[in-house]
């Protein structure tokens, strides 16, 4: 009886570890055969010169190479070399950028579509990993594997954050990062040790090279670590070694990766942080948020929240929103509750420790940008690094429901989750390759009236090829940019011969055949000249996914 029992139990963990194991390679396998179907985002020419740039200045400085002629004549090609060169954006955390450029070289690629598509590719393996993270957050919390992939699935599955997994190195890779640390922070808080410590405090400096936002958990560490000495007499006593190694740790490694501090720490990461919240890299001035044009340095509070709403699945939000107002209104009562019950206590358990923890997670950032007024565009990227919080309330809001006596409640519950990954999964299906224009069934018919649409520009690749298609192999293609996203970018991703024969420009010239536009301008269209259309032009292409007009090409009536 025990040895059947023994191979049962057995039986159970091996078919539980290979179904997980079969998800993570599925996904991984679908992340291998789509990563080339997505365009070039507006800000990669950028982040590749940045990695350039470092990689070069380390190689000089670092390890006193200076044979580098072949490196600095393929930088001087980059569309952003002369900026960094003169002194500007050098504030710019680049650690994921210079691991970019250090594999281009490591590997020999020449080709530039080929060094953008080995970025999407590696995007997407740093997001891959994240999920696996997330993953096991979610198993070790609530000891239930399938719940884990569930949740995995909810993560990877919101149409917008799968298809800029593959080409956003800034948001998304700040994002997957965020994860390991509150992955880690939460595994020190059930367990402080060396290894947990230098395993966080690394993750977190690696976090803040890649948005100086990163400091966020830094200071969130620090703040958890004051409540639980003041929540557990003997907490700090038995703590403050972890804490100190913590902090000076993070100092040192901070300085270690960012060459931008070697020359003047102190003051260079204080206009680096300054940065974060009243500078933007391309000029803008006017962004379209609710249908009308609102200056971005005066962004309304509710920016952030919306966008949040307008673009995460419906069913998504329902979930969130049991747990998240539970989730408050008792930490609320608990706090309430200090002098009352006169023990101090916030939290009263390793768990509900974690989840306060990852209630700020989700807050912080969201109350500092409203705070500091801060210079955002292009919907809520900024601010990824709250989505995984956010989908661990949507875990949680399930778990309540399928915690239920009732057993009908549990299959409404199981229904609804089993339908939104299967609506997204079709959504992603549907909107491929141009996720990142996904609104929620309440945004969707409206979302071009309402929003910014495609402020990445991937959707300009398919417009060029579209024309090359249908006009004279041997005539050049003249087109007006009716847009602020440029079309010059994508032509990186044609082959030289179709490159040479497009010339772009955001310039109103009479000889111009084409005009292309896709509704995105950095002021309210109605002052700016270029962004007329005259009746002398009709259109002849409209790029769709669903009721979302992602872009229109123009040509001249004969």
């Amino acid at each position: 009886m025990i040895l059947q029992n023994f191979l049962k139990i057995r039986k159970y963990f091996f078919l539980e570890h290979y179904l997980v194991f079969l998800f993570f390679a599925f996904y991984f396998f679908i992340g291998l055969n789509i990563y080339r179907d997505y365009g070039i985002s507006i800000d990669e020419p950028f982040h590749r010169s940045v990695g350039y740039f470092w990689y070069i200045w380390i190689n000089e400085n670092l390890f006193n190479n200076f044979q580098l002629s072949e490196l600095k004549n393929k930088f001087i090609t980059m569309e952003w070399s002369r900026s960094l060169v003169s002194g500007k954006f050098h504030q710019y955390a680049a650690f994921f950028d210079i691991i970019a450029a250090f594999l281009e070289e490591k590997f020999k690629i020449t080709n530039t579509a080929d060094a953008y598509y080995q970025k999407h590719l590696l995007n997407f393996c740093v997001f891959f990993i994240s999920s696996f993270f997330f993953f096991l957050l979610v198993k070790e919390k609530f000891k239930n594997s399938i719940l884990a992939v569930i949740a995995t699935c909810i993560y990877i599955s919101s149409p917008r954050i799968f298809a800029e997994s593959f080409y956003n190195n800034k948001d998304i890779i700040f994002m997957a990062i965020s994860v390991l640390v509150i992955y880690f922070t939460l595994k020190s808080f059930k367990e402080p040790s060396y290894t947990n410590t230098i395993i966080l405090v690394f993750l977190c400096a690696v976090a803040t090279q890649i948005r100086i936002l990163g400091i966020f958990f830094f200071i969130l560490y620090i703040f958890f670590f004051i409540i639980s000495s003041l929540e557990e007499k003997k907490y700090f006593n038995k703590n403050i070694k972890f804490l100190l190694l913590f902090f000076f740790s993070y100092i040192f490694l901070n300085y270690t990766f960012w060459p931008y501090l070697w020359n003047n720490p102190i003051n260079n990461f204080y206009f680096s942080l300054k940065t974060f919240s009243h500078f933007t890299l391309r000029g803008y001035a006017d962004i379209l948020f609710m249908g009308k044009y609102i200056s971005i340095s005066n962004l309304p509070w509710n920016y952030i929240p919306i966008w949040i709403i307008a673009t995460t699945p419906i069913i998504y939000l329902f979930f969130f929103f049991i747990s998240f107002v539970k989730t408050i209104f008792f930490f609320i009562q608990n706090f309430l509750n200090i002098e009352k019950n006169n023990d101090r206590k916030i939290w009263y358990s390793i768990n509900q420790k974690q989840d306060l923890y990852l209630l700020f997670c989700f807050l912080g950032p969201i109350f500092i940008v409203i705070a500091l007024n801060a210079i955002l565009y292009n919907g809520w990227r900024h601010l990824y690094f709250v989505y995984p919080s956010m989908i661990y309330f949507v875990v949680l809001g399930i778990k309540e429901l399928i915690d239920f006596k009732k057993k009908i409640i549990k299959y409404i519950a199981y229904s609804l989750v089993v339908s939104a990954i299967l609506f997204n999964v079709n959504n992603i299906v549907k909107y491929h390759p141009y996720q990142n224009v996904y609104f929620n069934f309440f945004f969707e018919k409206k979302a071009n009236d309402l929003f910014e649409i495609d402020y990445w520009g991937l959707g300009n690749l398919e417009v060029l090829k579209h024309v090359l298609k249908y006009e004279n192999k041997n005539k050049k293609v003249n087109i007006r940019t009716a847009s602020f996203t440029p079309l010059n970018y994508s032509k990186f991703l044609l082959t030289k011969e179709e490159a040479d024969r497009i010339i772009s420009t955001g310039t109103v010239d009479e000889e111009q055949e084409y005009i292309f536009t896709n509704y995105n301008y950095e002021r309210n269209p109605k002052f700016t000249k270029k962004y007329k259309i005259n009746d002398e032009y009709s259109d002849i292409f409209t790029l769709k996914r669903g009721y979302i007009v992602i872009n229109k090409m123009y040509k001249k009536n004969k």
